[in-house]
């Protein structure tokens, strides 16, 4: 079996936003973040540099999501802490009063949902070994480069080293399997191509997967979890196990 070696690490917050791109004036959030989001986490860890300005990088600076692109890296989540959630009022700048003078603006008070005590596992390969065994130390001794968050800044995270290993490949099958983080479900085969489970609470989101340099969606995919982080028991196409751990499959 062809194997891949993996970064696991965990991340943890009092709160997290992982806005679903298709509300505007109350903010919704995903149960878990996106691979868009999480491949900021990890520019952030390795310092990568952002933007001048939309879509103007500093001269040769590799945007993160092209250096995280699904052809170049894969990443995995698993859900280890019941997913809850709850609404909470934010104090911003009410634009509408005056775009270009602030100071005439005013406040305005918008509810945002926010995942609560939120506590995630992720997993990471990388073509880019280099760069893989920076990261890797950075989150050993937490040498993060910039603060790592949560989708806003308020909600910093804390990023706790797992292990690195070995997850093997395994060819898809006929038969049921044991996922044990989030289920692209474009990777799903056959009829009934998942076995739910009447005492299991399920949610599919359509989720962004890729996006390019100017923040444009590539994209998107239904994206399927059990919000207490139970295993998802699927038919898919292939899947990785890690001995010790359990099956994942990739994002």
């Amino acid at each position: 079996m062809n194997s891949k070696e993996v970064l696991i690490f965990d991340i943890q917050s009092e709160y997290g936003h992982f806005r679903k791109y298709n509300t505007t004036t109350s903010p919704l959030t995903y149960s878990i973040p996106t691979r868009t989001a999480i491949a900021g986490i990890l520019g952030a860890i390795l310092g990568m540099e952002r933007e001048l300005r939309d879509g103007v990088y500093p001269e040769k600076a590799e945007p993160v999501q092209e250096f995280f692109s699904k052809d170049r890296s894969d990443i995995a989540v698993q859900i280890m802490r019941p997913v809850k959630k709850e609404n909470i009022g934010f104090n911003l700048i009410n634009t509408k009063m005056s775009f270009y003078d602030l100071t005439k603006a005013g406040r305005t008070q918008i509810e945002f949902e926010l995942v609560k005590d939120v506590h995630y596992r992720i997993f990471l390969t990388m073509d880019n070994k280099s760069k893989f065994k920076e990261l890797s130390e950075r989150i050993i001794h937490k040498r993060h480069h910039f603060t790592p968050y949560l989708g806003l800044a308020q909600f910093t995270t804390l990023v706790d080293f797992v292990q690195i290993t070995n997850a093997q490949h395994v060819p898809g099958s006929c038969d049921f399997v044991e996922i044990i983080t989030a289920v692209n479900m474009s990777k799903l085969q056959g009829e009934p191509p998942v076995e739910f489970q009447k005492e299991f609470f399920y949610s599919a989101n359509n989720m962004p997967i890729a996006m390019n340099r100017d923040r444009e969606v590539l994209e998107y995919s239904e994206v399927l979890i059990e919000k207490n982080g139970n295993p998802l028991k699927v038919k898919v196409s292939d899947y990785y196990t890690i001995e010790g751990v359990g099956n994942i499959l990739f994002l």
